[in-house]
């Protein structure tokens, strides 16, 4: 028993020096979270559609996600670029069609160019440009129009009569009145060089054909129509 304790007693003695010595501290890499973001998912059936407005492709340069009216209701939103009109009540996509299991999202047409160019990617900037204006604008209807089931887009707003403005192709009264129409919801004036009569209307939706209007097919418009306030009054958001 002895001769174990005193042979611990030595080993013990030999390590102490070492015990005493600093480990040295070893850095770790860092590891940063990475959160995968994903597309929004299209409704199942219905390309192009999304269920709320925080799917909607980002556009910091027409809207901003956090705007209230978003959240109001009955809200028309076109996306050009994927040719689609929707409709949205608190955010969330309304569901008026085939007994109350369809979304409210149709197809649509814009305008067409002889040049080869895609007039949907554009904002609109001048009379017969036959591009489909961007950004927010009132709507009412318009029962005495042309176009089958016709609503008023209220184009031109103040965003685009300020550029117009400083490109001198407006007078300051013409802005002034585009300003004030906006801020009361009313049609602004319809005979500036910022083109006139952009709607939404039937005709059909199989190619685009239109001047810069929102065309629809005839049974579409009659369904979106009838989920809009009287007098078709509501807000429209078109993105690119």
């Amino acid at each position: 028993m002895r001769t174990v304790l005193a042979v611990t007693t030595f080993v013990l003695f030999l390590m102490a020096p070492f015990a005493m010595m600093s480990i040295p501290e070893v850095e770790l890499p860092k590891v940063e979270a990475v959160v995968e973001v994903k597309e929004p998912l299209p409704l199942p059936g219905y390309p192009g559609c999304v269920a709320s407005v925080d799917q909607l492709p980002p556009s910091p340069s027409r809207y901003d996600s956090a705007d209230p009216r978003l959240m109001g209701d009955r809200v028309i939103v076109v996306t050009k670029k994927a040719r689609r009109i929707m409709l949205f009540t608190g955010g969330e996509i309304r569901r008026d069609r085939a007994g109350g299991t369809a979304p409210d999202c149709w197809k649509v047409a814009l305008g067409y160019r002889d040049d080869g160019q895609d007039a949907g990617v554009f904002d609109k900037f001048m009379e017969g440009d036959r591009r489909t204006p961007e950004g927010w604008y009132h709507t009412s209807d318009k029962p005495w129009s042309d176009y089958y089931h016709a609503i008023m887009i209220h184009y031109p707003d103040e965003r685009h009569a300020k550029a117009a403005l400083t490109r001198g192709s407006i007078s300051t009264s013409q802005y002034d009145a585009i300003a004030r129409a906006e801020k009361n919801g009313t049609v602004p004036p319809q005979n500036t060089s910022l083109g006139s009569h952009v709607l939404l209307h039937g005709g059909g939706s199989s190619e685009d054909w239109t001047w810069g209007c929102v065309a629809l097919n005839d049974t579409d418009i009659d369904e979106l129509r009838g989920a809009l306030p009287e007098g078709m009054r509501t807000w429209i958001l078109i993105l690119p």
